[in-house]
């Protein structure tokens, strides 16, 4: 799960850059090209270290002083069953609480969204593929939400306020709640990502079928759907082709999109094919579009380490939070986050290889201060583990 932190100003950002050293934070073996310092740059710092088996999916902040976390923790009486859990953090410490009732006894991969000033979502999956449950929180009490109809899977959220929340569902559904009412709407594209900056300003990305594969093209193709406040419009967007001979099963999708502006939107997908199958396979490429305002094309890739990554935050007006711990600022330079190792304790040995891991990003709106959730896994011999951390930005 990858919720991004949209309407910010980000005044151009530039999509190339120069790597830096590769720790093996996300587990990718890439080539580094850095020659920097390896004690300079912007480092995680653990603020906090759980001990228990949990597992943390998103963090959000309403102030510099009201910090929430989602977690879940598997229960060892039933082991299909996550027992939820929030950490919020009044700016003194962090306290424990249990998830809303209206989000029932276990819960999967909980997120948030804001609402600004009307609050912020809670939502969090089922047990045995049932449609997700949906609270709201007021700043004073939880509100549940009607579920969505039929049961539906979530894919993807994009909230306004309580009264203007867009849902991806299924394959190729958009459910929008008005405050009243569910209305459900099949798009020209299956779907997978939704954002925008206004509720007449919003985009669906996905992929469209466009072969059977019997004329040996590309099965698919980058879509991405557009809501102005009145319909759903399909947008056309640039075609990728793989050079002869043509691989098996050839596609390209969009599988993340972000909106900072009306007329700077980001399509982030892939090219790819069913590996395996010839001899002097070509390489997957990375699809990268952009939306000026008027029209899709495509853009290049970030260069280095931070190439075929996707974003997990905008730091303001300084740039993008990268998985893997990476970041890429507005002059394109790419720069590898640091992160110390754990304290060599509750089980953690000093000689153990370590990676850091992040489910989510947050800047505390109104100020410089970045938040993490996620866990460190710890590969040793006789006692792997992971240790779920709540980590702050060290500038």
């Amino acid at each position: 799960m990858r919720r991004i932190v949209t309407g910010l100003t980000l005044i151009g950002l530039a999509l190339t850059g120069c790597g830096t050293e590769a720790d093996g934070d996300d587990g990718r073996a890439k080539p580094s090209s850095s020659t920097g310092s390896e004690t300079s740059g912007p480092t995680w710092a653990y603020d906090e270290i759980l001990d228990d088996e949990s597992k943390l999916s998103d963090v959000i902040a309403t102030a510099d002083g009201d910090v929430w976390v989602a977690g879940a923790v598997t229960n060892s009486a039933i082991p299909s069953r996550d027992d939820g859990f929030l950490l919020r953090h009044d700016g003194t410490r962090w306290q424990r609480q249990p998830m809303p009732a209206g989000l029932g006894t276990s819960v999967h991969a909980a997120r948030f969204d804001s609402l600004g000033s009307d609050g912020f979502l809670l939502t969090a999956s089922q047990p045995n593929e049932q449609g997700p449950r949906t609270v709201r929180w007021d700043g004073t009490r939880w509100i549940a939400l009607p579920e969505m109809p039929g049961g539906a899977r979530l894919v993807d959220m994009k909230a306004f306020a309580a009264d203007d929340i867009w849902t991806v569902s299924g394959e190729s559904q958009i459910n929008h709640w008005d405050g009243t009412r569910r209305i459900t709407t099949s798009l020209p594209a299956t779907v997978t990502s939704i954002d925008g900056v206004a509720p007449d300003d919003l985009w669906a990305v996905g992929h469209r079928e466009t072969s059977d594969g019997s004329d040996n093209e590309e099965l698919t193709q980058p879509a991405a759907v557009h809501w102005d406040g009145t319909s759903w419009q399909l947008v056309e967007t640039p075609v990728y082709r793989f050079p002869h001979p043509v691989p098996p099963e050839p596609g390209a999708s969009l599988d993340h999109v972000l909106a900072l502006t009306a007329d700077d939107v980001r399509g982030y997908g892939s090219h790819s094919f069913n590996h395996g199958e010839m001899e002097n396979e070509p390489q997957d490429e990375d699809v990268r579009l952009a939306w000026d305002g008027s029209r899709w094309t495509k853009r290049p890739d970030a260069a280095g380490d931070c190439a075929g990554r996707d974003p997990m935050a905008v730091d303001g007006t300084h740039g993008l939070f990268l998985e893997g711990n990476w970041y890429v600022g507005t002059d394109g330079a790419c720069t590898k986050i640091k992160r110390p190792r754990l304290p060599s304790e509750g089980g953690v040995r000093a000689g153990s290889r370590q990676s850091l891991w992040l489910s989510a990003v947050e800047v505390v709106p109104g100020s410089d201060r970045v938040l993490g959730v996620g866990h460190v896994q710890v590969n040793q011999s006789g006692n792997p583990m992971s240790k779920s951390v709540i980590v702050s930005l060290k500038r």
